[in-house]
């Protein structure tokens, strides 16, 4: 009669083998690297994949457009020879306005890449810097919902220390369709 395949002994080292794979710790998760645009909106610092934020233009004008006055999408803006949607981050990330914000909103103008030749216009308060990496997430409080975030991290460069908080930039994209749709 013939062995029956869990009825035979186990090989010499098994179970130190396995007891040593089941105690190894699970590998941390990879760094994120890259570099990033942090900038002001009203009081908020965020921040951007410089990948996704392709360009600070000066104060541009935006054409508002009839009848859709009051939502995310603002108007059209000229940018290089090409007319692009301008959006409402504020709208989007449904942070409240201040008077002194509403006055401002317009010092930059952000212009972010969705895909090649899918550009979008952001007016922006202020940049403050581009980093090389966002460094190692921090536990804090965000005023923004953590749909929105890849992580709170903190910013210890000379020019500018704070908290600044990093935007994920798939579900603000999908957010800007659906809202100027």
């Amino acid at each position: 009669m013939s062995e029956r395949l869990f009825d035979r002994p186990l090989p010499p080292g098994y179970r130190d083998e396995l007891r040593a794979l089941v105690a190894d710790q699970p590998a941390p998760p990879p760094r994120r690297t890259g570099s990033i645009l942090i900038f002001r909106l009203g009081e908020l610092r965020l921040a951007l994949p410089t990948r996704v934020a392709s360009a600070v233009a000066p104060v541009l004008h935006i054409a508002r457009i009839p009848h859709r006055s009051g939502t995310v999408l603002l108007g059209l803006a000229s940018f290089r020879g090409e007319i692009l949607p301008c959006c409402s981050l504020s709208r989007i990330l449904d942070i409240p306005s201040t008077a002194d914000q509403t006055q401002s909103v317009t010092a930059r103008t952000l212009i972010l890449e969705e895909a090649p030749g899918r550009l979008w216009a952001v007016p922006i308060d202020g940049v403050l810097g581009v980093r090389i990496s966002a460094g190692d997430p921090i536990q804090t409080s965000s005023p923004l919902a953590p749909q929105w975030l890849h992580g709170s991290f903190l910013d210890t460069s000379r020019d500018s220390t704070g908290i600044f908080h990093l935007l994920d930039p798939e579900t603000l994209f999908r957010q800007i369709t659906l809202a100027t749709a």
